[in-house]
């Protein structure tokens, strides 16, 4: 026979529960329960337990457990701790690294902008170079072709002159001889 039913049989005296068949089964909740119902246990509430050796004895194994499991955290904790000043450490020498970069790439980008500007009017005088050795590599190809001419043209006077200048030396030559003829007779 179920429980509800002898309640509802009045087998214990009450024709219904006065305890609820859903509460929890935790000590505290079944003494507040009866503390409401019967005034003097609020009385028994006050009074310190007596517990017993194996009570001691689990709660003090509970607590070393737990103290071991602390020790172990702090251990734990105190090691993350010096790990972090560690990479704090190294992150600000990064960060210093970091700041020095950062004003190296600036000091390149001014100096690379000053070169910009500077570099614009050696462009242009460069380009005005470029003209003038094209210009004068012209004049040169056009001096060397005249005198390739003026050397042709030389040669060929040359050539026109020793021709004249035989010429001449063979009239010289025949007049010499006209004139010692001449004279001899």
């Amino acid at each position: 026979m179920s429980n509800t039913v002898s309640w509802r049989s009045g087998r214990y005296g009450w024709p219904y529960p006065w305890w609820p068949t859903n509460c929890p089964k935790s000590p505290r909740f079944a003494f507040s329960f009866l503390a409401r119902r019967c005034p003097f246990l609020v009385l028994l509430q006050s009074m310190t337990p007596v517990l017993l050796p194996q009570e001691l004895e689990t709660r003090s194994l509970g607590k070393s457990v737990f103290l071991r499991r602390e020790r172990g955290v702090w251990d734990q904790l105190q090691r993350q701790k010096g790990l972090l000043a560690g990479a704090n450490e190294l992150l600000s020498a990064r960060s210093v690294e970091v700041e020095d970069l950062c004003l190296r790439c600036a000091n390149a980008k001014v100096e690379a902008a000053t070169a910009q500007t500077q570099l614009a009017p050696l462009a242009a005088q460069v380009k005005e170079l470029e003209e003038e050795l094209t210009r004068a590599v012209k004049d040169r190809n056009a001096f060397r072709g005249q005198a390739v001419e003026a050397a042709a043209s030389a040669a060929d006077l040359a050539g026109q002159l020793g021709v004249e200048q035989r010429a001449h030396q063979l009239t010289k030559g025949a007049l010499d001889e006209a004139l010692t003829a001449a004279e001899a007779s």
